[in-house]
C-alpha cells in the first residue's frame, strides 16, 4: 500500500506583463516567473463574461509537490510562443517561464534547467483571410491546429517522463 498527499492546484493568468496570482482578499500578487517541472498541458473552455472562451492551461509542479497552473488565452501570442519555446526540449528538466511588458504588450522567455530556449518552428502556417457574411476576417484555425499538435506531443513527452 502507499499513501499520498493530494496537492492542491493554484491558479495563475499574466496581467501586464507579470504572473498574477489572484488573493482571497480580490488583489493580486505579481510575479516575474514561474518555475517547475511540466506536468502537463491542456486545453480547456471556460464561461468568461457570458461566452465560452478556450485557454490553455500550462502546469508546472515545484519540488513540494505543488501544482501551479498557468491559464493563458487560446490563440494569445505568449500562449504559442511558450507552446514553440517548450517544443525545442529533448529532455525536460526544471522549467522556467518569464515573462515582461515590452512596448505594451506581454512576451516571455523559456528556460529548461537554465538554457534560454529558442523557438522550435520559425515558420508558422499562415493567418488566412476568409470571406464570412460579406466580411473579410482572418482565420487562424491552421495556425491553431498546429499549436494543439505540438501541444499534443509536448504532453506525451510529458507522460513519457512522468511514467
Amino acid at each position: 500500500m502507499s499513501l499520498g498527499v493530494k496537492h492542491k492546484k493554484t491558479y495563475l493568468n499574466i496581467k501586464d506583463g507579470k504572473i498574477a496570482l489572484r488573493q482571497p482578499n480580490g488583489e493580486r500578487a505579481l510575479y516575474d516567473s514561474i518555475e517547475g517541472s511540466l506536468v502537463g498541458i491542456t486545453k480547456q473552455p471556460r464561461e468568461f463574461k457570458g461566452e465560452t472562451v478556450i485557454y490553455w492551461y500550462i502546469d508546472l509542479q515545484d519540488e513540494d509537490g505543488e501544482t501551479y497552473s498557468l491559464s493563458l488565452h487560446y490563440n494569445s501570442g505568449v500562449a504559442k510562443a511558450i507552446l514553440n519555446s517548450l517544443a525545442s526540449v529533448e529532455t525536460f528538466g526544471k522549467i522556467k517561464i518569464e515573462t515582461y511588458l515590452k512596448n505594451e504588450f506581454t512576451k516571455t522567455l523559456v528556460y529548461n534547467n537554465g538554457e534560454k530556449l529558442p523557438w522550435k518552428y520559425a515558420e508558422l502556417p499562415p493567418v488566412e483571410t476568409v470571406e464570412l457574411g460579406g466580411k473579410t476576417v482572418k482565420d487562424d484555425s491552421k495556425r491553431m491546429r498546429f499549436f494543439e499538435d505540438i501541444a499534443n506531443e509536448l504532453v506525451n513527452k510529458v507522460n513519457r517522463v512522468n511514467n
